[in-house]
């Protein structure tokens, strides 16, 4: 039997760190995604230290799942699940999820969307009547690629200058991803937070420049695992079509295996991306595995509700 309770930071942050690795280590993926995480290890300064998420406890009081929540508007929770690997059973993941279901209705929210990372949570969201929302797909490919970057010669390509491309830099990636959930509307704390991380180099931000005008970015992550991330990349609006989002992933590349002794590069893209996906394809990506998001509605608990 599991026991569930609001998580209390920063009195639960060692167990919960130590959840999170025991669970990458076992999956060989992370346990949550980044936003989720970072609410536990650098939490904005507004964050609730009880609010949200939930940990389940077995019977001597160990920590054994973590289930964090993140509002994202309109009544919608976003819920990922960090489940040690000894409670996936069909029951436990069961009473995981009604649990998630109960705690985003007394935080007043009429909807769930679940980013389920292994499959067995994934059976478990459609027996309890989750809907497939979106597929993300892990592609990866073995190091180093005979293809190397080509860049138009008005075009210079070099790491991230701290203290100088902050500004260029936040301002190109919300041109980007004007609108992304995940993506958009950074600030200064949200690329610090992300510089504070134990991968961040300056010179893995690879940006391409044409004069003082910021045309593009490939920002790549080496954890330990030495399978090198294309964290972020972009091409800016006025610049797209002339092949740069090409060169640039293939420079990302280039700096990982050189650089970082990467022996693998990994990238998420969406399934329906169809174009992307045969990219990748093209260039000897396979794909490895697939997330997937889902959605429920909630009951409504009265007419006002509904």
């Amino acid at each position: 039997m599991l026991y569930l309770r609001w998580v209390d930071l920063p009195s639960d942050l060692a167990a919960l760190d130590n959840l999170v690795a025991r669970v990458e280590e076992h999956d060989g993926h992370p346990a949550m995604g980044e936003r989720k995480y970072f609410y536990l290890v650098d939490p904005p300064s507004h964050a609730d230290p009880s609010r949200p998420g939930l940990v389940a406890e077995d019977g001597g009081g160990k920590i054994v799942a973590y289930l964090a929540m993140l509002e994202e508007g309109s009544r919608l929770w976003t819920v990922e699940a960090a489940v040690s690997p000894d409670y996936r059973s069909e029951r436990h993941l069961s009473d995981l999820l009604a649990e998630a279901g109960r705690a985003v209705g007394t935080l007043g929210g009429r909807s769930i969307r679940l980013w389920a990372y292994i499959p067995k949570l994934s059976q478990a969201a459609e027996t309890a009547g989750f809907t497939l929302e979106r597929e993300l797909h892990h592609m990866r490919v073995p190091l180093p690629l005979a293809e190397r970057p080509r860049f138009p010669p008005e075009i210079a390509v070099r790491g991230f200058q701290e203290g100088v491309d902050e500004e260029a830099w936040l301002d190109g990636n919300n041109q980007a991803f004007a609108g992304h959930p995940e993506n958009g509307d950074w600030g200064v704390a949200d690329l610090d937070r992300r510089r504070r991380r134990p991968w961040f180099s300056s010179e893995g931000l690879r940006m391409a420049w044409d004069g003082e005008a910021l045309a593009g970015f490939c920002w790549t992550k080496v954890p330990s695992s030495r399978a090198g991330e294309i964290y972020v990349i972009a091409v800016l609006p006025g610049y797209q079509g002339r092949g740069l989002g090409k060169a640039l992933l293939l420079e990302g590349i280039r700096h990982m295996h050189d650089s970082d002794h990467a022996v693998a590069c990994v990238l998420y893209v969406d399934a329906t991306n169809l174009p992307a996906v045969n990219m990748y394809r093209s260039m000897g990506f396979h794909h490895h595995h697939t997330d997937r998001s889902y959605v429920c509605q909630l009951p409504a608990d009265n007419p006002e509700d509904s």
